[in-house]
């Protein structure tokens, strides 16, 4: 065994190469070397390890046995700083030909780094579209939190940023800044649902403004977010990241970012993701030409996910 995050199992095999187990599919582990284990709500306990369907036993300075619900995480002493991090990366692209040419690419990517008490997260999400020489979507995000389990439900959230850049919807560049606290609803096997809320601060420089109009906007903020993942079937993964921001009326007033996906494992690293994705601005500023740009934006897209 490598480690255990996350409720999944990794081990390293010269026999079996990289294999990633859910821990609810594994009965007993017993780890050949001492390692560090994480139990919900206590400090991290150095000695070797033996996890039965019941309870966690580690032997070593200290002795323990604890339920096996209440493991949070299995690190090894000395674990290489690279086996923290995993990543994904999806891309769809349409092409059309004949009367109409159209060209759709979607892009988005996810890094993480994940410990027992810890996770840092950043994702990335991007629109390009083209209708015969006419571009009718361009539109990039960049989120990253960073989260510290305090135990088994409740986390403070020590950063959360966001950038966002929609030269269509006169959004030249907004970047969101703010700190939270967070709460674990479920935090199963096959289902995990968060939520987290905190102040923030806004900046916004729009495209372009009506004469006399300032093209920078600087707020307050409030953030709440909430992100749900449940496992439908061993394959099928269904996802959901809502997003929504309070800030003052010139800043647009109320806006939301949502995501939903459904993830469908082909391969160990390779999966068929379909998502819906759906942006929402109260106020938005109206352009220089006394166009105002549509409040809601949706879309739909198919696209192959690598994993790593």
């Amino acid at each position: 065994m490598d480690y255990v995050q996350q409720k999944k199992v990794r081990f390293e095999s010269d026999k079996l190469d990289d294999l990633s187990l859910e821990l609810k599919d594994v009965r007993e582990i017993c780890s050949a070397k001492p390692m560090f284990t994480k139990f919900d709500g206590r400090d991290q306990i150095y000695g070797a390890v033996v996890v039965t369907s019941n309870s966690v036993n580690v032997v070593g300075p200290e002795q323990i046995q604890l339920p096996r619900d209440q493991l949070t995480g299995i690190t090894p002493g000395g674990k290489r700083e690279i086996d923290l991090w995993s990543g994904k990366l999806d891309l769809g692209l349409n092409l059309q030909a004949g009367n109409t040419k159209q060209v759709t690419l979607n892009a988005s990517g996810e890094l993480a780094r994940r410990t027992p008490a810890t996770q840092l997260l950043l994702t990335y999400l991007g629109n390009f579209g083209k209708v015969d020489e006419t571009q009718n979507a361009n539109n990039h995000r960049i989120n990253f939190s960073y989260d510290v389990r305090l135990n088994r439900d409740w986390f403070v959230r020590p950063v959360q940023a966001e950038y966002y850049r929609d030269q269509l919807a006169n959004t030249a560049h907004r970047a969101t800044l703010g700190v939270g606290v967070g709460y674990y609803i479920f935090d199963r096997d096959t289902l995990e649902w968060k939520v987290a809320a905190g102040p923030g601060y806004q900046y916004t420089q729009f495209e372009t403004v009506g004469p006399g109009e300032d093209d920078r906007v600087s707020t307050p903020a409030a953030v709440f977010q909430t992100s749900l993942k449940a496992d439908v079937t061993r394959r099928l993964t269904f996802n959901e990241t809502f997003t929504a921001t309070l800030a003052s009326e010139q800043a647009g007033l109320y806006s939301h970012h949502m995501v939903t996906s459904l993830e469908f494992e082909i391969k160990r690293f390779l999966d068929l993701d379909l998502s819906l994705v759906w942006d929402y601005l109260q106020n938005p500023q109206t352009e220089a030409n006394g166009v105002v740009p549509v409040k809601t934006d949706l879309r739909l897209t198919l696209g192959m996910g690598v994993k790593f």
